[in-house]
């Protein structure tokens, strides 16, 4: 299985793109960076978008991907919750600022919605995924995505403290999980409901003290202002925890299972 960060921020520069994960197979998660990082022969190979939420950072490509995908008469599945349905397939995000694409072109509309729901693990294009509900400022889920081979990583998308039982329902080799602010932003970040690199410590300890072990860790919807205070931070919770932790930056590949 192979991952390729097409968008590792929560804000878009000329070298920073929101979050969005594209892995081998055609399957993407988020919409962050979809139409802005891939060519037009990789945008028609495309099979499903997975979307964690309705912020608009995650879904903000839906529409531009379809537009591209509508003049070849090509489709592809947008996978989400029904909180995720209602902003997407609706107006003015749909049929508003942009046409409805899910049911134009008549002939072959250009994107299909298939409604997910926490704890109801779904197949999509050879993977088994469990949707997982994080604790964020809008209905939010996870995705624990397993390969055909047993390989699996965690994306935990936006979520704040109190993952523990997030936790308990996975058991990935590898977590992708924000980190969006410096430690000096704690506070904002408990009531926005994301992380510090002190927020993510203790939610790796409590996942440490139910699990066993650490998976590798990969951190990203980073703010750019604070990236290497950040970074700094991030390696001491590293060496405290003796954990494999880094942070994503656009173009990152990993693969699993080599």
């Amino acid at each position: 299985m192979e991952i390729v960060f097409l968008g590792a921020h929560n804000c878009e520069t000329k070298t920073t793109r929101p979050s969005c994960l594209m892995l081998s197979g055609g399957v993407v998660l988020d919409a962050g960076a979809i139409t802005g990082s891939l060519t037009l022969d990789e945008l028609y190979s495309l099979k499903a978008v997975i979307l964690s939420h309705a912020h608009y950072d995650h879904i903000k490509d839906v529409p531009l991907l379809a537009m591209n995908l509508a003049y070849g008469l090509k489709s592809v599945d947008i996978y989400g919750s029904q909180a995720v349905e209602e902003v997407v397939t609706k107006p003015p995000f749909s049929g508003g600022f942009y046409p409805d694409f899910f049911t134009r072109p008549p002939s072959a509309p250009a994107l299909r919605f298939n409604k997910i729901t926490p704890g109801l693990e779904f197949d999509c294009q050879g993977y088994r995924i469990l949707p997982v509900s994080v604790p964020h400022s809008r209905d939010t889920t996870g995705f624990w995505v397993k390969d055909l081979n047993g390989h699996s990583f965690f994306y935990t998308s936006d979520t704040g403290s109190g993952l523990g039982a997030v936790w308990e329902q996975v058991n990935p080799e590898l977590l992708i999980i924000e980190l969006t602010m410096p430690n000096k932003l704690t506070e904002l970040a408990l009531t926005s409901k994301h992380l510090s690199p002190e927020l993510l410590e203790t939610e790796l300890l409590l996942f440490r003290e139910m699990k066993g072990y650490l998976p590798q860790i990969v951190t990203l919807h980073t703010t750019p202002l604070f990236e290497e205070e950040i970074k700094t931070e991030i390696q001491a919770v590293a060496d405290r925890l003796a954990a494999d932790i880094f942070m994503a930056s656009e173009g990152l590949k990993l693969r699993l299972g080599e």
